[in-house]
Order: structure tokens, then C-alpha cells, then sequence
């Protein structure tokens, strides 16, 4: 595992993210880890290791972390969200070794209670970061919860309003996005899940790490290498949707290609 430390711009010390290759990760996907993420992991995997059981974390440890001020639960749902945890007590790298003798129901149980967990988080989120060149909304990404409507509604025009009513569906969440390149005016539904990871990836300050968690298509305009959000004329996208910022990192700013 080597952590880049990219220095900030202003010289203030080193971005709060550090990245995996994707030769170093146990399914051959790159992953982009907070710090408190990061040394989670690497401290984890050494106990874990120390203790005779390789691979698996067990929630006393977490446990213990915390009471010496350590933030364990977003964090570790953080690496069960990059797919570098599974939770089964937690057990590393996407592996569930499983203890003898331990009770489905109890695993289960675990599960659904991290399930409630990532509902609990959900709410209402806007965000409009702007572009790090000329200062426009790079880009725009907001969740609306059951039943209610889009900030500005009474601003949209008619054909917009009736494709998000056509869209929306009893009891569901609502995520709409407006991306460089790509995105949805009207929507699509989402699960209180889903919104909640949203809702905790899209927290301010708004940093790469932490919103490509969001597992949107663009990373709302942000660029891994700069940890800075472009507008599509300055991610000087072409037609196929796919983009190079001003320092000419490339990105894929449209699903569809």
C-alpha cells in the first residue's frame, strides 16, 4: 500500500485522502481512502495479525478504540463502503471469515442493524461546488425525501415538473444530479440506504476522498489528482463524455460511454 501525500496548494500540509492501486487491493479496483480510514486499515490489519486471527477485526477492538477517542463507526462503515471490509465482525479485505460456531441470525442481525444505521443518516442534501478556475457550480447533486419537492420547484419549468412527479415513487428518496457532462434534471429513486451514504459522503468540507463514497458517476466534477472540483468547460470535455482537467488528468464524466 503506498499513500500519495499530495501537497495543497496554499502549502498548509498534505490532503486528508490517500489512494490504493489497483494492483495493491484484493479485487483489482483502486480505492481512495480518508486518512482516519487509511491508518484504520493499517492498524487493524496489524492487530488483527498480532492476534492470530489474520483477516478479521473483532468489535472489542473497535471498541477500545473509542474509548480512547478514536472514531471507529463511520469509519469503519466507511471501508464496508469502499468493499475493503465486510461486516462480519469486521473481516478485512472483502473476505467474511467467519467464527466457529457463529449464529446466522447473529450475522443477520449485525447487518440489518448497519442497514438502519445508513437510513438513520439520511437527509436532505444540496450541494454546488464550484469550479476551482472560474468559480461556477461545477456541478449540482441533491436528495429530496419522501413526499417532498426539489428546492426551487416553483423555478422549474412545467416538462421538468411533470417528468420528476412521473419519476418519483411513494416512500422512496429522490436523487437528482447535474454533472459536467452528464446527469438527470428529473431523477432517479433511491432508498433511505442509499441517501444516507450519500448524506455522509456529500458532509462539508468537501474533499475527492470523501465524495467519491457518494458513488456518483462524475464525483459531482472533482478530480482525484487535484482534490478540486472543474466545471465542464474546464474539465474540456469532448463528446464522448470523456474529460481532461486543466493539469490533464482524464476522467469519464458520462456513464453512458
Amino acid at each position: 500500500m503506498n499513500p500519495e501525500e499530495p501537497q495543497e496548494d496554499d502549502g498548509l500540509g498534505p490532503a486528508p485522502w490517500i489512494s490504493m492501486a489497483a494492483g495493491e487491493t484484493f479485487d483489482g479496483q483502486e480505492r481512495w481512502f480518508t486518512r482516519a480510514a487509511y491508518h484504520l486499515q493499517v492498524n487493524a490489519t496489524r492487530h488483527s495479525a498480532a492476534c492470530g486471527h489474520p483477516g478479521f477485526v473483532p468489535d472489542d477492538y473497535l471498541e477500545q478504540l473509542e474509548s480512547l477517542g478514536t472514531e471507529t463507526t463511520t469509519t469503519a462503515a466507511e471501508l464496508c463502503t469502499l468493499g475493503t471490509w465486510e461486516r462480519a465482525g469486521y473481516a478485512l479485505d472483502g473476505v467474511c471469515q467467519r467464527r466457529n460456531g457463529e449464529d446466522p441470525q447473529a450475522l443477520a442481525g449485525e447487518r440489518d442493524h448497519e442497514t438502519r444505521a445508513w437510513a438513520y443518516l439520511a437527509r436532505p442534501v444540496i450541494i454546488t461546488p464550484r469550479c476551482a478556475i472560474c468559480g461556477i457550480d461545477s456541478t449540482r447533486v441533491e436528495t429530496v425525501a419522501p413526499g417532498q419537492m426539489p428546492a426551487r420547484w416553483d423555478k422549474l419549468p412545467g416538462i421538468i415538473q411533470d417528468g420528476i412527479r412521473q419519476a418519483r415513487k411513494p416512500g422512496m428518496w429522490h436523487l437528482i444530479t447535474i454533472g459536467p457532462a452528464a446527469g438527470s434534471l428529473y431523477g432517479v429513486p433511491i432508498d433511505a440506504v442509499r441517501a444516507g451514504q450519500i448524506a455522509w459522503a456529500l458532509r462539508p468540507p468537501l474533499r475527492f476522498a470523501q465524495v467519491h463514497q457518494a458513488g456518483l458517476h462524475d464525483d459531482a466534477g472533482f478530480c482525484a489528482h487535484c482534490d478540486a472540483a472543474y466545471c465542464y468547460y474546464h474539465w474540456n470535455a469532448i463528446d464522448s463524455g470523456y474529460g481532461f482537467c486543466p493539469r490533464g488528468h482524464g476522467k469519464s464524466l458520462d456513464p453512458d460511454w
